[in-house]
C-alpha cells in the first residue's frame, strides 16, 4: 500500500482555488497577525492534499468545507499556544515609537491581552477550544459546529457548557 494523496492531484487547483478565500478570512479571524493566518491556511492545503477526503465535485464540498474548518482551527490553535510560549520581549521589539501597536492598540492593552489568550488556551481542553472558537469566532451555530467537528449538537453543547465554566472559574482566579 502506498502513501497516495486522497485528492487527486489535477483537482487540486479548483479546489485550491474554490475554498481558500474562506479559509483565509477564517484563519485572520482567529489569528491577528497576517503572516500566521496564510501560513495556517496554506497548511491547511498542504494536509488536505495529504490526508484529506476527496473532493470530486460540488457533492464533496460540504465534507471538504468542513475538513478544511476543522484542520485550520486546529492549527491556528496550535498557532496561539505556540505564540503563548513566547516571551513579552518578543511582543517590546514590536512596539513602533509610540508605545502602539499596528492599528492604533496600546501596547500595554495588547501585552494584556495576549497574556489573557495565552492563559485560557492553557487552561482549556483542546475540543472545548474548538467548539469555543467555531461557534464564538466564527458565528456558527451548534448544529454547524457539530458537522465541522463530527460530533452530535449535544456534545458540542456539553463542550461549550466546560469551556463558560472554564472561563467563569478563571475570571473568578482573575477578581475580574
Amino acid at each position: 500500500m502506498g502513501s497516495e494523496p486522497v485528492l487527486e492531484t489535477s483537482l487540486f487547483p479548483s479546489v485550491y482555488q474554490r475554498f481558500l478565500p474562506a479559509i483565509r478570512v477564517k484563519c485572520r479571524r482567529i489569528l491577528t497577525q497576517a503572516e500566521d493566518a496564510e501560513d495556517v491556511a496554506h497548511e491547511s492545503f498542504v494536509r488536505l492534499l495529504q490526508n484529506g477526503p476527496t473532493w470530486t465535485g460540488d457533492e464533496d464540498t460540504p465534507v471538504v468545507m468542513a475538513w478544511l474548518y476543522r484542520t485550520c482551527t486546529r492549527l491556528a490553535i496550535d498557532t496561539l499556544r505556540s505564540r503563548a510560549r513566547l516571551t513579552l520581549s518578543d511582543d517590546l521589539a514590536r512596539d513602533d515609537q509610540h508605545g502602539c501597536w499596528p492599528g492604533g492598540v496600546a501596547l500595554e492593552s495588547a501585552i494584556a491581552s495576549r497574556r489573557l489568550v495565552s492563559m485560557l488556551c492553557q487552561r482549556v481542553d483542546g475540543e472545548e477550544l474548538e467548539s469555543a472558537v467555531l461557534c464564538r469566532v466564527d458565528g456558527l451555530s451548534q448544529t454547524e459546529a457539530a458537522a465541522v467537528l463530527g460530533v452530535s449538537e449535544r456534545t458540542v453543547r456539553r463542550l461549550l457548557d466546560r469551556f463558560d465554566d472554564e472561563v467563569k472559574l478563571w475570571r473568578e482566579e482573575l477578581g475580574s
